[in-house]
């Protein structure tokens, strides 16, 4: 026998899907992106992935094909940050140099990837791409959220067996108030 949730009547099994209207669907995407607590431009996104020898080939690429690449970027900045998380090991007591190195290098990975969807908010923002075009370079780039989800679930493992501090995903509930005003939160963005 299935629960079923009294206000809807439906089971606990069943998934509940929202339809978009067309017209609305790069916006939804554009906001699911959107990091509320950064204010990531697109020029600091291409500046952080395309080199300045490339930025010719760069410019002649299609505004689908520029967001294929930045989504693609982010996507490798999320499968290593998991992976470098997912080797650390949680049974050591105390973290050891090694692991502290690991771990901010995975956090660094995480932070470059989040930015570099917040960046292609700004750009659907600014119109650097438009609705379709938006939705082309999602489908292309193949956005996996399982890879997201995967990666949380591994800094949260590690943060909490060595009570390492970090930001959660959207991270609107945690503030940090001792950040100095007008600070850059850019500073410490490096695509490498």
């Amino acid at each position: 026998m299935t629960d079923t949730d009294s206000e809807s009547g439906g089971t606990a099994t069943e998934s509940l899907g929202v339809s978009i209207p067309d017209e609305h669907v790069g916006a939804f995407v554009a906001e699911a992106f959107e990091d509320v607590e950064r204010d990531t431009t697109w020029e600091e996104v291409v500046d952080a992935l395309v080199a300045p020898e490339a930025r010719d080939a760069w410019a002649d690429l299609p505004p689908t094909e520029r967001v294929v690449e930045v989504l693609s970027a982010a996507a490798d900045y999320d499968r290593r940050a998991a992976d470098r998380l997912a080797a650390i090991p949680t049974d050591r007591g105390r973290p050891t140099p090694e692991i502290r190195e690991e771990f901010d290098e995975a956090t660094r990975c995480r932070r470059n990837a989040d930015r570099f969807r917040d960046g292609v908010a700004a750009a659907y923002a600014d119109g650097v791409v438009d609705d379709d075009e938006l939705v082309a370079a999602v489908e292309r780039a193949g956005f996996d959220t399982a890879v997201i989800a995967e990666r949380e679930d591994e800094l949260d493992r590690v943060a909490s067996a060595y009570d390492f501090e970090f930001r959660p995903y959207g991270g609107t509930l945690m503030h940090d108030g001792d950040d100095e005003e007008g600070e850059n939160p850019m500073e410490d963005f490096e695509a490498w």
